[in-house]
């Protein structure tokens, strides 16, 4: 991909003197474990191991009952649901064009968010902070899986489908399975703990890796000669003491403080392109959102419509977040 960064608005762009290089990989991984089977009761995925979690205090991220939400697509597209004070730009509004955004994370106001691309380009907007990315500091890379904010949106981590962990701003780099001689290309997601010095890697076998001040938590796997729905997403509640990961297929699985409101998992015609879980305030309830822009609402939220109800046809949505309207 050419050079994303050259000529692009100072709206997304903010200077490169702001990152933060990631630390050296360092020592021991904290080996995956599992507790209480998954609650959704999914016929295919069921809980691997049993061993107990320690709890380690931390701050708490606080989740905005937004008035609406957005949707991205792979061309950094987004979609506006709700209030219209929700939006905050997007790459073909700036005149730039990508077809590998991977991922869309909200700040923790809902005034903001930023969008990470495969090659581990970011961009910020809104009230986010842009503080680097790994084709401005010469890295180059085209398997990057997620990004992750810090709780006060001044840092984040991004990772790769090997397991490689990359800090910026005040995220803390606590480990990578690179880093611990760990081998794997299947890695979907990163969720991160609110003290910022932890955070959990989802393989796509259901293993989940824990690093930092994140405790340990339940894995999961498919039974032998079981067809299980691709892994897609993994979640922390806003205490850092639970997790939700969730399928393709729609069917959630609750580890921890983590509650289940509902899924697909009992469904003979739920969905199949299931990409990520996005909470609601309070971790009251969550949104499952389809690779055709399909918006499943469960819990405590609001349901502002979806993609398919607009009569829109599209196939590439990676993400959404919740949004709160700027005053």
């Amino acid at each position: 991909m050419t050079d994303r960064w050259s000529g692009m608005s100072s709206r997304v762009r903010r200077a490169l003197a702001l990152f933060s290089l990631l630390t050296v990989p360092l020592v021991g991984l904290a080996a995956p474990s599992a507790s209480a089977a998954p609650v959704g009761g999914h016929a295919g995925w069921v809980a691997r191991g049993a061993a107990a979690a320690t709890v380690h205090p931390r701050a708490t991220r606080p989740r905005i009952q937004g008035s609406g939400y957005d949707m991205v697509g792979s061309d950094g597209g987004v979609f506006v649901f709700g209030s219209a004070g929700g939006f905050f730009g997007s790459l073909p509004g700036l005149g730039v064009h990508v077809s590998d955004i991977v991922g869309m994370v909200g700040s923790t106001s809902g005034r903001g968010y930023f969008l990470v691309g495969s090659d581990g380009g970011v961009f910020s907007f809104g009230d986010t902070t842009f503080v680097g990315s790994l084709p401005g500091i010469g890295v180059h890379a085209d398997d990057i899986v997620g990004l992750v904010p810090s709780s006060d949106d001044k840092g984040y981590f991004l990772v790769g489908s090997d397991g490689g962990v990359f800090a910026f701003g005040d995220a803390t780099f606590e480990g990578s399975l690179p880093g611990n001689g760990v081998t794997v290309d299947d890695i979907v997601g990163i969720a991160g703990s609110p003290d910022n010095r932890g955070y959990w890697l989802l393989g796509g076998d259901g293993t989940v890796y824990n690093f930092g001040t994140a405790p340990p938590a339940e894995g999961l796997t498919c039974p032998s000669g079981g067809v299980c729905p691709p892994l897609v997403s993994i979640v922390s509640t806003s205490t850092g003491q639970g997790l939700w990961i969730t399928d393709a297929g729609g069917a959630v699985y609750a580890d921890g403080d983590a509650v289940n409101y509902g899924d697909f998992s009992t469904s003979s015609n739920g969905p199949t392109d299931v990409v990520s879980l996005v909470p609601s305030a309070g971790d009251l309830g969550y949104f499952l959102v389809g690779a055709d822009g399909g918006i499943f609402a469960f819990g405590q939220t609001t349901f502002y419509g979806s993609l398919p109800s607009l009569g829109v046809s599209v196939d590439d949505i990676v993400g959404a977040v919740a949004t709160y309207p700027v005053a």
